[in-house]
């Protein structure tokens, strides 16, 4: 509790040794939870309080440093924008010393990337029968999905491929064995509006859960959620920006999921935002790439493939100017 409260003040190799106690620790007692499941007889309640105390050491550990980390890299840019001020009047230059907790602690990223390994098995194992109710069980596994979208809110851990990959199979195993089927797509919509820097990587979670974890419907919703808003470009402006990335690339990575729900999403190609119009018209070029490639090409593929022929071609007297190159370049496909 102490190591947690008093984080900021803790010199970073101290912080990193509490992390990586806390991660071991915690690792050590899943595997004491798993050999109890799996022995007859043996009551697998009794592990709850300790798994309660883990979850909640780590989740005020980790938001408190990320936290930290955030409130440091704001105060740090405003500081920036001072003396960048300053500096333009004074004829000189401004450094920027805004760092992450990642880039501080060290191997804190690496102990994160663990603790994320291990709530995949975590989540792989029957934990209604150690607590309770099922309330219990889920304010427990609460913790680790809002840990997982804090982590996620942090750009330096988006760029990790390991990273994205454990905390990824992390959320698609709860959607799978813990119905986190609406609180993913709420986590995807609200990353979608919030978090440019997520536009893509939503779209990588939303491929894995449908490829790997028979994801189905978590694609389902994301897009008729999508399909039901309205975009503005004088009022919103990430949004459309964000939610035109993560269509595009789903349609790269997933085509297959957005062809369900193309008979809603093509409304979008009437939006007020330009930059929708623009992505659907992409969408739209992607799609017909992948129906192409199909070996057996039958009457439904080919009706689909003219019908998206004809919109694009529509798209080419869109009164944007940014569309109308989309569409160029849609047809140099």
């Amino acid at each position: 509790m102490c190591f947690a409260r008093d984080l900021v003040a803790l010199d970073p190799k101290l912080v990193a040794r509490g992390l990586d106690m806390l991660v071991a620790g915690f690792e050590n007692q899943i595997k004491q939870v798993s050999s109890t499941l799996s022995i007859h007889g043996h009551d697998p309640t009794q592990h709850a309080e300790a798994l309660d105390r883990y979850a909640f050491l780590l989740q005020w550990a980790i938001e408190r440093g990320e936290s930290t980390a955030s409130r440091s890299r704001s105060a740090q840019s405003q500081q920036g924008k001072g003396r960048k001020r300053r500096g333009n009047a004074m004829g000189l230059a401004a450094g920027s010393s805004a760092s992450t907790v990642a880039e501080v602690v060290p191997g804190w990223k690496d102990k994160l990337l663990d603790l994320f390994i291990v709530v995949q098995q975590l989540f792989q194992m029957p934990l209604g029968r150690i607590w309770n109710s099922v309330p219990e069980r889920d304010t427990f596994i609460g913790v680790f999905t809002r840990l997982a979208h804090k982590t996620m809110e942090n750009q330096a851990y988006s760029k990790d491929a390991d990273f994205q990959s454990a905390l990824f199979n992390a959320l698609c195993i709860w959607l799978q064995n813990y119905n986190g089927l609406y609180g993913l797509v709420t986590m995807i919509t609200q990353n979608l509006q919030h978090y440019e820097h997520l536009s893509e990587s939503m779209a990588s979670l939303v491929q894995l859960a449908y490829e790997t974890y028979g994801g189905t419907q978590l694609a389902d919703e994301v897009l008729r959620d999508i399909a039901g808003k309205s975009f503005s470009s004088v009022h919103d402006k990430s949004g459309p920006k964000n939610t035109a990335r993560f269509l595009v690339k789903l349609s790269q990575l997933a085509p297959k999921a957005l062809l369900r729900q193309m008979g809603l999403l093509i409304r979008h190609l009437d939006s007020e935002a330009h930059i929708m119009r623009s992505a659907m018209a992409d969408v739209i070029g992607h799609l017909t790439l992948y129906l192409a490639s199909q070996e057996e090409q039958t009457d439904i593929i080919k009706n689909q493939i003219g019908e998206y022929f004809d919109i694009i071609e529509q798209r080419f007297q869109d009164a944007h100017y940014l569309v109308r190159a989309k569409v160029l370049q849609v047809c140099q496909f």
